[in-house]
């Protein structure tokens, strides 16, 4: 151990000795290492904003279901379980209505079924406010849904029994001049819609509607969606099934199908499973039943194969740069051998092996490429910093008040950038080691 001490303080002694080529070498180390760190966390970084609301929304457990839309299309029974075999008997395109969604949601796997209504422009008044926005209906068993109980600021979800209660996204509730989300909560609002609604006969007819509600909550979740936002609202489904407009989808749907004499049916409907090994399976069976089906498992996938193509394109582009970097390590340490090649001559006269030679260059070529890696770790995270700064201040002149952070640095990728610097550097040092333990000290000494 000491003689490694030993050899140590001389390759420290030995790059002092030429201080601005050794800056100069690791300045380009650390360029590189940069470089790299910064492609890889921009990447990173836009990965991860991709992917939080999959996660955070549950989007890997949702089933959007639809009725199907090419009617010579059978219904496919070859992996049916027990409720798809029973629904084989069943015409080769169902009504997807009320008793559908009351099928779907019996199924096993399923922790939630409940129609998509949605109303574009509803507006909301209180007092001398008042907004437009969107609306969404949830049913009151969605408080199960983890990203709902989490979304939850103030006050409370809706109770199976308040049909005339709301619960407002944070940002609307700003906008609607309460000072607080606890502020809000048991407030009178009313809301105003206008659109298409099925009359009692089952026929569309333009319509206004006001309907008072009372203030259950607030909410702040994370998704972007208009009404899935802090900028819009969520009714009950028993509440906005009603409102004109919330059944626009399902009116669209009619026209392509020839059918808008049915009061009952949903544009679709959307299946929460309990666990995401349970979706193909569920998909599978809401197939059998005679349904279309869409989830975004599938698309998670690709776009998550998408990003590692992405990661391990600038990973290669970074490497490249660092591997340049290290033709400047064997030129620096080459440089450094023929300088020093009495010294060499007289380490070797006093005893030391060609091991020790060779140890001694691989650590200059160690401590460069460690110097050059940590500041590429700080230059990668000031450059990001910068354009971090600019990004937001971009955003913010577009009215996009919400913080952008482009970039992400997991532990493991810093780890994972000073190893390879140093990795990368101890390659380059391994030939100038070579040819330094090769030297024949007699001729060295005779040199001079």
């Amino acid at each position: 151990m000491r003689r490694v001490w030993e050899l140590l303080k001389l390759a420290l002694a030995g790059l002092r000795r030429t201080p601005l080529r050794v800056t100069l070498t690791s300045a380009g180390v650390a360029i590189a290492t940069g470089a790299l760190v910064s492609m890889v966390g921009f990447a990173l970084g836009i990965q991860a904003k991709v992917e939080e609301p999959f996660q955070k929304m549950e989007l890997v457990n949702r089933i959007d279901v639809f009725p199907r839309r090419d009617k010579s299309a059978p219904a496919d029974d070859e992996t049916a379980s027990g409720v798809g075999r029973e629904e084989s008997a069943n015409p080769v395109n169902p009504v997807l209505d009320e008793a559908a969604a009351e099928r779907i949601a019996a199924l096993s796997g399923v922790a939630l079924a409940y129609p998509d209504f949605r109303i574009n422009n509803i507006e909301v008044l209180r007092q001398s406010w008042s907004k437009k926005t969107v609306a969404t209906g949830l049913p009151p068993e969605a408080v199960q849904l983890r990203f709902v109980k989490d979304a939850v600021v103030a006050g409370e979800f809706f109770q199976r029994s308040a049909d005339n209660h709301v619960v407002l996204g944070r940002k609307l509730a700003q906008n609607l001049g309460f000072d607080s989300p606890e502020e809000a909560i048991g407030q009178t609002l009313t809301l105003r819609t206008k659109g298409l609604a099925r009359s009692a006969d089952g026929a569309y007819r333009f319509q206004h509607r006001e309907v008072v509600v009372a203030v259950a909550g607030v909410w702040s979740p994370p998704g972007r969606r208009s009404g899935d936002s802090p900028d819009g609202l969520v009714l009950p489904t028993g509440v906005i099934k009603d409102l004109p407009g919330a059944q626009f989808g399902s009116f669209l749907d009619g026209l392509v199908s020839g059918k808008t004499d049915s009061p009952a049916d949903f544009g679709r409907v959307v299946v929460r499973v309990k666990r995401p090994a349970d979706l193909f399976l569920v998909e599978q069976k809401i197939k059998d039943m005679g349904f279309d089906t869409q989830t975004l498992l599938g698309q998670f996938k690709e776009i998550k194969t998408g990003f590692l193509v992405m990661d391990l394109t600038l990973t290669a582009v970074g490497s490249v740069a660092l591997v340049v970097a290290g033709l400047g390590i064997i030129n620096t340490l080459l440089m450094s051998v023929l300088e020093r090649y009495r010294e060499i001559g007289i380490y070797r006269a006093l005893g030391a092996s060609d091991g020790d030679i060779r140890l001694l260059f691989l650590c200059e070529a160690a401590l460069v490429g460690l110097l050059g890696g940590a500041g590429g770790l700080v230059l990668g995270r000031v450059v990001s910093w910068i354009i971090d700064v600019v990004v937001n201040a971009i955003a913010e002149r577009h009215g996009i008040d919400q913080p952008v952070m482009a970039f992400a640095f997991p532990l493991q990728l810093l780890a994972g950038a000073m190893l390879f610097a140093l990795v990368v550097s101890l390659v380059s040092g391994v030939y100038p080691a070579t040819r330094a333990a090769r030297i024949d000290p007699i001729q060295a000494l005779r040199s001079e």
